[in-house]
């Protein structure tokens, strides 16, 4: 049975969905949350067997992309009725012959790229926390930082709004550190996600003249020292050929329990 989740709300398919977010937290978070606190930019599609969600579509509709999660038994075939924007992301933990089939639908409409990802854990038995020596200074963002963290994301190259820096300073659902050499802010750390029993951790970035010193590493550390003493799971995602990615993430106890498929696709046909 497909279940279109904002046509048939109800509390049986909120909790049919809260149980599955207990039960499995790091495949079914981002479902979760988006339908909790962004039920306005979000569509999601549910196959369910009995009393088991065996896979969904969920789709998130940024300004300027829509990011796609196709997660197990996933009813791909919604995606044909879809109105989707120009920059597609799709993340797919799926069997490889619904891969497949997303990789024709969308070669046939545009360039699209494949990558390998891997989700990766860490938490309190696992956690090794990395402190930066010298002169560096790692603290948690505020909104007094907007100015330094407006230029580090310009530098990054995600230009974003003024408006919307001080909404992930002061959100709730932000959480972002910053490593600062003489007062220059000049490597960041964030969440994508928190709920109480996983945080999604991710933007990560440190400026062209300051890397491979660790200071990312000791950004990243801050914000899973606080999601793990908030007890929640730590969790983000990394190519798995970013191989220094993967060093840095694996030396403070994080370790690879998922595998999935990106598809990044710039349709010619929307």
């Amino acid at each position: 049975m497909i279940v279109d989740i904002f046509r048939e709300l109800n509390r049986d398919v909120l909790s049919l969905i809260k149980r599955a977010y207990m039960a499995d937290p790091i495949r079914y978070a981002y479902l979760f949350y988006d339908i909790t606190y962004y039920p306005e930019f979000t569509e999601a599609y549910l196959n369910v067997v009995g009393n088991e969600i065996i896979g969904y579509i969920l789709i998130f509709r940024g300004l300027s992309y829509t990011a796609i999660h196709v997660i197990g038994n996933a009813p791909i075939n919604i995606l044909d009725k879809a109105s989707l924007s120009n920059h597609l992301v799709i993340y797919a933990e799926t069997e490889p012959k619904y891969v497949n089939s997303l990789v024709n639908k969308l070669s046939s409409r545009g360039v699209i790229s494949l990558s390998r990802g891997l989700t990766m854990v860490c938490q309190g038995n696992t956690f090794r926390e990395f402190i930066i020596n010298g002169n560096a200074i790692v603290r948690k963002l505020s909104i007094n930082d907007i100015d330094e963290f407006l230029g580090i994301k310009n530098i990054q190259g995600a230009r974003i709004s003024r408006a919307e820096a001080l909404i992930r300073l002061s959100s709730p659902h932000w959480h972002y550190y910053g490593l600062f050499i003489n007062n220059e802010l000049v490597a960041i750390a964030g969440t994508y996600l928190k709920l109480p029993e996983v945080w999604i951790i991710g933007d990560v970035f440190t400026t062209p003249n300051y890397r491979s010193r660790g200071f990312a590493k000791a950004a990243v550390s801050a914000v899973t020292k606080d999601a793990i003493n908030a007890g929640a799971m730590a969790m983000l995602y990394v190519d798995e050929n970013n191989i220094s990615a993967l060093k840095l993430y694996k030396g403070l106890g994080y370790y690879a329990v998922q595998e999935f498929i990106i598809i990044m696709s710039n349709l010619a046909i929307i």
